[in-house]
């Protein structure tokens, strides 16, 4: 069925800002990431007096990707505080997710490159169906029956000032919900991210700036600082961190295959509509350390493995999509619908890409 729901990325190109995707971002939700900006060829002739977005040996840069993901069984329970209770404690109601997983799709193209400024469009489409054990025990329970997507439109500028200095500017407007269908998305789905980052290339093995972003990577809306440190150390190892969106210590087998040691930050906030009498946001946001093996299998088209743990950093819905300020008490924390806490199970993502040259 995810062909149902591809058809929202002609949507929102008509109706989205052309955005980039977030360094935190990934969007993910989250949205593809950052990881786009540093391997785009370039087209202008040899002897620029500009740096590149390059740096040696680092991962190739995915041009189209086609993957799926899918967890574990894993344990959700949940605790509803909707509007007009009792005033009694509302009791904690649980159930199994049987599966979560889906389709994840990606295309990055480089619009403009010459030596001087790159700019990349990109588009991405991530489905999560959930398979919930005993929906009937909680509304909340029945409505992530519907299963949870993000649709998005990314870009991506690269600008080289001279031989050491750089620009890099990224944004990227989100979709993110249980909607079913095209005509289901609307204003309430959308979440904008948006990352500047100033940087330094001293040589071709080191790449580093320091920036802002803002991200829904962690669930909910942040502006915090943003740290790019791609380093390789030899033609064996190397970095490459966009901290804290995501962090990687890479080894390279020649120039056909990688493996990658590290993590990712991903998460956004899904508008699932009404549940009784109020609008319910989910915050929704996932640590994954994981292990990474990519392999040139011919030409540009490259296979990717990828294992780890989907921990659970935030995961609880509200009335709002971002915080307002609201406080339960002087001390407490902002007021939600849905308390919700998971167990944290293994995930499994498999791609087949096409990179660039």
């Amino acid at each position: 069925m995810h062909h149902r729901y591809i058809t929202l990325l002609p949507l929102l190109l008509a109706t989205a800002p052309v955005l980039a995707q977030g360094t935190d971002t990934t969007t993910t939700a989250a949205p593809p990431a950052i990881e786009n900006f540093e391997e785009f060829g370039d087209a202008s002739a040899a002897g620029s007096t500009y740096n590149t977005q390059k740096v040696l040996y680092l991962s190739p840069t995915k041009l189209i990707s086609v993957g799926y993901e899918a967890q574990l069984p894993y344990t959700l329970s949940g605790t509803a505080t909707p509007s007009g209770g009792s005033g009694t404690p509302p009791a904690s109601v649980e159930t199994r997710i049987n599966s979560a997983r889906g389709l994840r799709l990606a295309f990055n193209a480089p619009l403009i490159s010459r030596n001087n400024f790159i700019f990349n469009l990109g588009l991405t489409y991530w489905n999560t169906g959930l398979d919930v054990q005993n929906p009937e025990r909680s509304a909340y329970f029945a409505r992530l029956q519907d299963g949870l997507r993000t649709t998005g439109i990314n870009a991506t500028v690269f600008k080289p000032f001279d031989n050491t200095h750089f620009l890099l500017l990224q944004a990227n407007a989100d979709a993110s919900g249980s909607y079913r269908s095209p005509g289901d998305v609307s204003g309430k789905h959308m979440t904008y991210s948006g990352t500047g980052i100033f940087g330094w290339k001293p040589n071709d093995n080191l790449q580093w700036g320091l920036g802002l972003s803002r991200t829904y990577r962690a669930g909910q809306v942040l502006y915090i600082p943003v740290l790019l440190y791609n380093r390789t150390f030899s033609p064996q190892w190397g970095c490459e961190v966009v901290f804290p969106a995501r962090a990687e210590i890479r080894r390279n087998f020649g120039t056909r295959a990688l493996l990658k040691f590290g993590y990712e930050l991903e998460g956004n906030v899904y508008y699932l509509g009404k549940i009784g009498p109020d609008e319910v946001y989910l915050r929704r946001g996932e640590l994954k350390p994981r292990v990474t093996y990519e392999r040139q299998l011919a030409g540009f088209v490259w296979v990717s493995a990828q294992a780890g743990l989907r921990y659970n950093y935030r995961n609880d819905a509200f009335r709002n999509q971002n915080p307002t300020g609201e406080r339960e008490s002087l001390l407490g924390s902002e007021p939600s619908l849905y308390q919700n806490t998971l167990t944290n199970p293994l995930y499994f993502n498999l791609s087949l890409n096409l990179v660039s040259p």
